[in-house]
């Protein structure tokens, strides 16, 4: 990893000073962030990095702590190491990424503007802006400036891409252990344990709430109830969790089936050939747009074969009514956070291209480039909201209610893997690793 952190620095180097240039600025200074407190109250909430910070220091934990960049000198490391005793006190690290910096420890937060003072002419980037504004900084979170880095995030650096990789691994491992508890009949609050065991995470430091939904609550695309009951018959199981490596995240999406419903198997089966069939196309040059299009055309058609719509895959698209089936985009970038930032805007003056109309909730549309990192989640639901308005429409007659009334019991599908994209096309992280736990 040495190497590969030191050609990712070097890179965001570059990056730093090519904005600071057009921005005229000296350097740029980032703040890790800081623990905020609860409304009234003496307890903070969880803290999470600045992505930024992590983005330039392979150190999720490091709150309170700053960095300094001018594209050209060594990285300065501004490490906070306060005197306490009522919360654990992250120590030094030793870790392979440590002698790119230049480290300066402090232990009192007021020691900041001894080493800010004389920097004015340099940008700031973080949440603390009133923070910001108090040690005298003008440019903060400079809409000039991030909109150069966060255009060039979307290209990950194989350091990056490695970090995700690895994220596979702890993620795979509690899916493991998710789906054996699952076959044991457990709660989705037992399966949820069972998967930070074996993931080895709390729910403090998962990338994003774990999504554990039995039977009807598979419909609810950002379930997070965890049922302490179980229900009187399992009929179906998806699970939507990942975990992070260096910060970078993984996310990953399996559903299951146990009652028996032969059309329910079908349809699980339909969407996992779509998910293959999508990476299997993905190409450099085309637009994200493009692939998601084609997601809802082979939801059309799978909604045609299996006679949940009795109409041609071409009119059940045309009138839209697959949308109703599946209302989420295809994927979205993957990184230092979950939804990675970048996914909309397409050049580095910050020109933003919107998804259309009829799909709001696509998160990307940049053309596909190599060192992307995206996820690609097709998904097939029965959302009575969605349905509702096709009862009434003219074509109401071509649609098979009464299998669908059978379906909401086992709530939806989604499947979903990680891949990068290269010059040749996508590569499957999420499998590359499973292959690999597999053969060890």
């Amino acid at each position: 990893m040495n190497l590969l952190f030191a050609t990712h620095l070097a890179r965001i180097q570059e990056l730093v000073r090519e904005a600071l240039s057009c921005c005229r600025l000296d350097g740029v200074w980032i703040h890790a962030g800081q623990a905020t407190h609860y409304f009234l109250d003496d307890q903070t909430k969880p803290f999470r990095i600045n992505p930024y910070f992590n983005y330039v220091v392979p150190m999720p934990q490091a709150e309170g702590s700053w960095v300094f960049l001018d594209g050209y000198s060594k990285p300065q490391l501004y490490f906070y190491q306060p005197k306490d005793y009522w919360y654990f006190v992250e120590a030094l690290p030793e870790d392979f990424w440590c002698d790119q910096f230049d480290w300066h420890v402090f232990t009192d937060t007021e020691q900041v503007v001894t080493f800010i003072n004389d920097r004015k002419n340099c940008a700031f980037i973080g949440e603390d802006e009133a923070l910001a504004k108090a040690l005298g900084f003008f440019a903060i979170n400079d809409r000039k400036l991030l909109n150069i880095l966060n255009y060039y995030r979307a290209y990950k650096s194989e350091y990056e891409i490695t970090c995700i990789f690895q994220a596979q691994k702890p993620a795979l491992l509690g899916h493991q252990a998710a789906k054996q508890a699952f076959d044991e009949g457990k709660s989705e609050f037992a399966i949820n344990a069972a998967y930070l065991q074996a993931s080895e995470q709390s729910d403090l430091n998962v990338p994003y709430g774990n999504i554990v939904a039995l039977n009807q609550h598979g419909s609810v695309l950002h379930y997070n109830r965890l049922d302490k009951q179980v229900p009187t018959e399992t009929k179906s199981f998806l699970i939507d969790a990942g975990a992070t490596y260096y910060g970078y995240a993984s996310d990953i999406t399996r559903t299951y089936q146990r009652a028996e419903h032969s059309l329910f198997r079908q349809l699980l089966q339909g969407m996992e050939t779509i998910k293959q069939d999508i990476i299997a196309d993905l190409q450099i040059g085309y637009n994200y747009l493009t692939y998601h299009t084609q997601m809802q055309q082979r939801v059309a058609q799978l909604l045609h074969d299996t006679e949940l719509v009795k109409l041609p895959a071409e009119h059940i698209f045309d009138l839209g009514i697959n949308r109703a089936f599946l209302p989420h985009g295809l994927g979205h970038f993957l990184g230092l956070q979950v939804h990675d930032i970048g996914g909309w805007q397409q050049n580095k003056r910050g020109a933003i291209k919107r998804p259309p109309e009829v799909y709001p909730s696509l998160r990307c549309t940049r053309e596909l480039a190599e060192g992307m990192v995206l996820t690609v989640e097709p998904g097939l639901y029965f959302i009575e909201l969605l349905l509702a308005p096709w009862r009434t429409h003219e074509c109401a007659n071509k649609i098979d209610w009464q299998a669908i009334e059978s379906l909401k019991a086992f709530g939806g599908i989604r499947t979903e893997d990680n891949i990068v994209m290269r010059a040749s096309g996508a590569e499957n992280l999420t499998v590359k690793m499973q292959q690999q736990l597999q053969q060890s």
